[in-house]
């Protein structure tokens, strides 16, 4: 059983809807939400220069998702402590400009990162491919693999990459079924997601009901 997590905070205001919205902005407050940190860490901790992470933690102690914990007196400007105020935030969708909301459903940064590392790792075993076949269901489905194919099927294989990329525009299920899997998807995720190992994995589990007929 996963370790049940503190309330999240409710945003109130745009700008930090604005920024949490943004993945390319959201990841300056990764740093906060661990421990109390100066400016100067979280700047050599991302490999930028100060004034690029004073200008992103002045927008996020304005938009109140950082508070200063802890102030260090020191001959010249006192070096102040940041953290966030949580560690998990609920934003409002109306506080969310359309622009950053189709960017974030439509996943345009993750699916980014998961393209790239998709590419990687298949150019890197030999033998790779993507299928594109029309299953027994008469749907079109883009995968690593044949529904058809024995099991386990050639990509679960210990030395294959561990990767997944299946796709499918059309699974017909009534809403019993659909909330089923949405839960035993949420509840397969939950197993793996506070695990600590040695590699990272970019994951993305999507489930709509299609607006195409």
């Amino acid at each position: 059983m996963s370790q049940s997590m503190p309330r999240a905070h409710l945003v109130d205001n745009a700008l930090a809807a604005r920024i949490l919205a943004d993945p390319k902005s959201a990841v300056f407050l990764k740093p906060f939400m661990r421990s109390p940190t100066t400016i100067k860490a979280a700047a050599e901790a991302f490999g930028l220069p100060i004034q690029t992470l004073h200008y992103r933690v002045e927008q996020m102690h304005k938009a109140g998702l950082l508070k200063v914990v802890a102030v260090s007196k020191r001959q010249g400007r006192p070096i102040k402590h940041y953290q966030a105020i949580s560690t998990s935030f609920r934003v409002p969708l109306e506080l969310i400009p359309q622009r950053l909301l189709e960017n974030l459903t439509g996943h345009a940064f993750w699916k980014a990162r998961l393209e790239r590392s998709l590419q990687k790792a298949l150019r890197e075993h030999p033998g790779s491919e993507i299928v594109v076949y029309r299953n027994a269901d008469g749907l079109l489905v883009w995968g690593s693999y044949l529904e058809e194919e024995a099991h386990p099927p050639e990509h679960l294989n210990p030395q294959h990459p561990a990767i997944l990329n299946l796709w499918n525009g059309g699974l017909m299920l009534d809403r019993d079924d659909a909330k089923a899997l949405q839960r035993e998807l949420w509840e397969l995720y939950e197993r793996y997601a506070h695990r600590n190992g040695s590699e990272k994995y970019v994951l993305h589990l999507g489930l709509a009901p299609t607006l195409e007929t």
